[in-house]
């Protein structure tokens, strides 16, 4: 039905490419679950009948943000891709999402796990700030499992190169994306 429609000329989105923000939104909620201390916890998360805590309420509002700002980021390699392309935006949603999960895979059991300043600086960029400034990166990279911090590495980097450089980038294109991470550790 959406591929009839697409070729009907209505611009179709997928739903797995609109409703990310319920996934992103408790992925972020279980982060901070998992960053706090239980006492931590209920005093910056925990929503009482007289007290919601400022830290949640600022918390949230990032929460937004990073919800927008992804969306935006997807919906632009989207309309870029179907323009190069002319492959209908539903097909597309797909083949991005293919593309970020193969690519998290991978990045996740690279070398590049293994650059302790290049991993910082990537979890810099990926981890919620308010949860940083909070608490701080390292105290975060201590508390959260690995498994879940190699995620959020993989998936960032993934994520961020795909919907730069689309599904079917230059073999250069990686390096070019990883050289201002680089550039920033020397």
């Amino acid at each position: 039905a959406r591929l009839r429609l697409e070729r009907a000329g209505a611009i179709v989105f997928k739903d797995a490419s609109a409703n990310k923000g319920g996934v992103t939104s408790s992925s972020l909620e279980v982060l901070a679950a998992l960053a706090f201390t239980d006492e931590e916890f209920a005093e910056h998360m925990q929503v009482t009948e007289d007290n919601i805590p400022s830290f949640y309420q600022n918390y949230v509002k990032e929460v937004q943000d990073i919800i927008e700002r992804n969306a935006q980021l997807e919906f632009e390699a989207l309309w870029r891709e179907h323009q190069r392309t002319r492959t209908p935006r539903s097909i597309l949603s797909d083949e991005l999402s293919l593309a970020i999960v193969k690519l998290n895979e991978n990045l996740q059991h690279t070398s590049l796990w293994n650059n302790v300043p290049l991993r910082k600086g990537v979890l810099e960029e990926a981890f919620p700030k308010l949860l940083q400034k909070q608490i701080g990166l390292q105290t975060l990279m201590q508390r959260i499992p690995e498994n879940y911090v190699r995620a959020i590495f993989g998936s960032f980097l993934a994520s961020r190169f795909v919907y730069k450089y689309g599904t079917e980038p230059s073999q250069f294109a990686f390096f070019e994306f990883m050289t201002p991470y680089f550039s920033k550790i020397q």
